[in-house]
C-alpha cells in the first residue's frame, strides 16, 4: 500500500510529464500567433505611414490603430506566456490569457460584422477581407486555449493534492 505522501509524489511526477507535453503544445501554438501579430502590426504601421504621405488621413488613422492593437496583443501574449513559465502555480496569467483571447476573438468577429469604432475619432474599422494572418491567428488562438485550460486545471489539481496531504485526517 502507498502512503498518502507517496501517492501525492507519484501524482505530481505524472502531472509534471503531462504539463511538459501541454506546455510544448501551448508554446507551439503561441509562437506562430505572436509572430503573425508582430508582423501584422509592422505592416499596418508601414501602411499607415504610406497612407499619411499620400494624404489619406482617415485610412492612415485606421491602419495606425490596427497596428497598435496588433502590437499590444503580441506583447500581451509574450508577457503572459513568460509569467506562466516563471510562476506556473499562479493562476492569474492563465486567466488573463484565456479571458484576453476570448475578448480578442469577440473584437475580431465584431470587426467583420459591425465594425469597431476608433476611440477619439468618428472612424470605424470594418474589415471584410480575410487573409492568411486571420486564419493562422484564429486557429492558433482557438487551439491554444485547450492546453492552456488543461494546464490551469493541473495547477488546481496539484494545489488540492498538496492541501490534502498536509491536512490531517480525523
Amino acid at each position: 500500500m502507498f502512503t498518502v505522501r507517496q501517492y501525492v509524489t507519484m501524482s505530481i511526477l505524472k502531472n509534471n510529464k503531462q504539463i511538459k507535453i501541454l506546455s510544448i503544445i501551448f508554446v507551439g501554438l503561441m509562437i506562430p500567433n505572436v509572430i503573425v501579430y508582430f508582423e501584422h502590426s509592422l505592416l499596418e504601421f508601414h501602411e499607415s505611414a504610406k497612407s499619411s504621405e499620400e494624404g489619406m488621413v482617415n485610412k492612415s488613422t485606421r491602419q495606425l490603430s490596427e497596428g497598435i492593437f496588433f502590437a499590444l496583443i503580441a506583447i500581451g501574449y509574450v508577457v503572459t506566456t513568460i509569467f506562466i513559465f516563471i510562476k506556473p502555480n499562479n493562476e492569474i496569467p492563465y486567466y488573463v490569457l484565456l479571458i484576453g483571447t476570448v475578448a480578442i476573438l469577440i473584437v475580431y468577429y465584431f470587426r467583420t460584422m459591425t465594425g469597431i469604432p476608433i476611440p477619439g475619432t468618428d472612424l470605424v474599422i470594418k474589415e471584410y477581407a480575410i487573409d492568411y494572418r486571420d486564419v493562422i491567428t484564429k486557429i492558433a488562438q482557438q487551439a491554444f486555449v485547450i492546453p492552456l485550460a488543461m494546464m490551469l486545471q493541473s495547477v488546481y489539481h496539484v494545489k488540492n493534492q498538496k492541501e490534502e496531504s498536509i491536512t490531517p485526517k480525523r
